[in-house]
């Protein structure tokens, strides 16, 4: 982590800020293993109804499951349904 980074880090911590916005973080939202909110993802790399892999400034989010499904995506956030049975960073 560079030294400006830090920096941000401290300011938003100290100031109580969401650091979703204000450090550009991925949120993620997992509702049980049938739903998953992202906000703040770059792109879809990989979209099949077993795997989806997502692009954000953190890496790569990989999502397996069964029966998969974009819900619904905007500019600003993916909404994936399904039997979500694992989520990881790339």
């Amino acid at each position: 982590m560079g030294k400006r980074e830090k920096v941000k880090r401290e300011i938003t911590e100290a100031l109580a800020l969401p650091k979703e916005i204000v450090l550009n973080l991925p949120l993620i939202t997992l509702y049980g293993n049938e739903e998953l909110n992202l906000e703040n993802y770059k792109g879809v790399v990989e979209y099949t109804d077993e795997r989806i892999r997502i692009s954000t400034s953190r890496g790569v989010l990989k999502i397996e499951g069964r029966g998969l499904l974009l819900k619904q995506v905007t500019s600003e956030n993916i909404s994936v349904t399904g039997g979500i049975m694992k989520v990881e960073f790339m």
